[in-house]
């Protein structure tokens, strides 16, 4: 063979591997600009991550919202790949589950609803062992429900001691303003709106009276934390940023956010007034550091309990099987460095 053939040869070579290495490298591109598709309803609790994305906290990650009312919509979508994550209550996750493999793992914590949740009652009501046998609107499924839930655990009571009707959050407020409910689970602003037009009402009790008990957290399916591990780490850093920001620029983080939600400042302004945004420092606080697990675990079990107890899921759940401290851990040791 000439030199000349051995040199077409090795050029030829040279080349295949460039474009070996060239379509490897578009491939891995084009992974990187694929959407992380994110999910969940129309809360203000949310705002923090639209607040991450205008301010470029995603990098150059693309990331898109979807507003879904309906939890199991919420949930088919995570399940069937359209959403890499969806956002929910710690409670909503465990509700109305009949077996221990379903998709889905916590990676960090959102919002604490503190006062946003509530039960409002009327003058007939003084206690929650006054319920026994009254009327309450509530809507399953969501934080005020469970709330409900929780205090009747307390006092040794489910929901089967009450004449518990199901209807959605609004209408719950309106039945109770107009005299048709001796107390009402609902979220603000129905709640505040209840207690301004019912005379003689109070409330009964609230998420502020029950601390890390009512906690949105963000729920990853495991093909997309092992598939997109990155990213959902490039999620939660924007996230702690946006959080960051918020409490230094607090009247421009507002403009930003209330858009997203078709609100104005003002009225974004009230309505966060009953939650708390989780940075990433109470999320590490949370989850736990080290061996030490954190809140959320007694907590998530804790839920698991009264939900078996008043017949809203069928599964003991373990924490240890739906809490995945990794994320929390990776990205707020790099946010502790100098």
């Amino acid at each position: 063979m000439s030199r000349r053939s051995k040199l077409l040869g090795a050029t030829g070579s040279l080349a295949v591997a460039l474009c070996v290495w060239l379509g490897w490298h578009l491939v891995q591109q084009q992974s990187q600009r694929q959407p992380f598709h994110i999910a969940f309803n129309e809360w203000v609790g949310f705002g923090p991550f639209f607040l991450a994305r205008d301010l470029g906290f995603f990098g150059e990650l693309p990331v898109e919202f979807h507003f879904i009312a309906v939890e199991g919509d919420k949930r088919a979508g995570l399940y069937a790949g359209r959403f890499h994550m969806i956002c929910e209550t710690t409670d909503m996750f465990q509700t109305n589950r009949d077996s221990q493999n379903f998709p889905g793992n916590i990676v960090f914590a959102i919002d604490e609803s503190h006062g946003g949740d509530g039960v409002v009652a009327s003058d007939k009501v003084t206690s929650l062992r006054d319920l026994r046998g009254k009327t309450v609107v509530a809507e399953p499924g969501q934080p005020a429900h469970f709330v409900l839930q929780y205090l009747l655990s307390k006092e040794g009571m489910t929901l089967k001691d009450l004449a518990i009707q199901q209807m959605n959050s609004p209408d719950a407020a309106a039945a109770f303003i107009a005299g048709k409910a001796d107390a009402a689970g609902t979220y603000e602003p129905y709640l505040s709106r209840a207690l301004e037009k019912r005379p003689g009402s109070h409330l009964l009790a609230s998420s502020k009276d029950l601390p890390g008990l009512i906690v949105d957290v963000a729920v990853v399916k495991e093909e997309a934390l092992v598939q997109r591990r990155q990213d959902v780490h490039t999620i939660f850093g924007g996230w702690c940023k946006a959080v960051a920001y918020f409490k230094q620029h607090r009247t421009e983080a507002i403009s930003t956010m209330a858009k997203a939600f078709k609100l104005s400042a003002r009225e974004f302004e009230d309505t966060i007034q009953g939650l708390r945004y989780l940075d990433c420092a109470t999320n590490r606080d949370y989850f736990g550091s080290g061996p030490s697990q954190g809140p959320l675990f007694s907590i998530f079990n804790q839920i698991n309990k009264i939900l078996l107890d008043n017949g809203l899921t069928s599964v003991v759940i373990s924490a240890d099987s739906r809490i995945d401290r990794s994320v929390v851990a990776a990205v707020s040791s790099k946010e502790a460095r100098p």
